[in-house]
């Protein structure tokens, strides 16, 4: 049997009855049902080699581990290139104590007048890196900047770093500073 088409339905050859049946054949005559073409079995596993390079990728270990360390934690300022910091290592902090260190503007009496920035750290029985960082533009000038802390534990008030003067509003490295047991 040959495919039939429109051009078969045509006016002017034979009678209304052969167009009638070749209509009907047009009609109920369905091409069988063809999937559209896959990708061939070497394109298929190229894909799959692809994808799981790029898993492997990510999630391969670097070739040397780093020193297990703690990480260093940040104020809670906003992070931005126009912020300048204080950095340092506390010596003496007990583990599972809570330290805290603050930056105060301080009056002609020692007390703290305004408070410019402030850092919570945990203490590990080890030294304690500490990066604080503030603003430089509420740094006043004129004025008295101390850097203080104070260590708790269980609520209670055990040790603290004596002041340190902070004489400019620059991004300075502080080195170790040693937390002597509070009076």
């Amino acid at each position: 049997m040959h495919e039939l088409g429109w051009s078969d339905v045509k006016e002017g050859h034979g009678s209304a009855s052969d167009r009638q049946d070749k209509l009907t054949d047009l009609l109920l005559y369905r091409r069988p049902f063809t999937r559209p073409e896959e990708p061939s079995v070497p394109l298929r596993s190229l894909v799959s080699l692809a994808f799981t390079a790029l898993l492997a990728g990510c999630s391969s270990q670097p070739a040397s581990e780093p020193e297990a360390t703690q990480p260093v934690e940040l104020s809670k300022a906003p992070h931005s290139k126009l912020l300048n910091e204080l950095s340092g290592t506390l010596i003496g902090a007990p583990e599972g104590s809570e330290v805290e260190l603050a930056l105060l503007e301080v009056d002609r009496r020692d007390q703290p007048d305004r408070l410019l920035s402030n850092l919570l750290l945990s203490g590990r029985g080890s030294a304690l890196p500490f990066i604080l960082q503030f603003n430089p533009d509420s740094f006043p000038a004129g004025q008295r900047v101390e850097l203080r802390g104070r260590v708790t534990q269980d609520g209670q008030l055990i040790m603290r770093l004596p002041p340190r003067q902070i004489h400019s509003p620059a991004s300075q490295a502080l080195g170790p500073l040693r937390l002597v047991p509070a009076p």
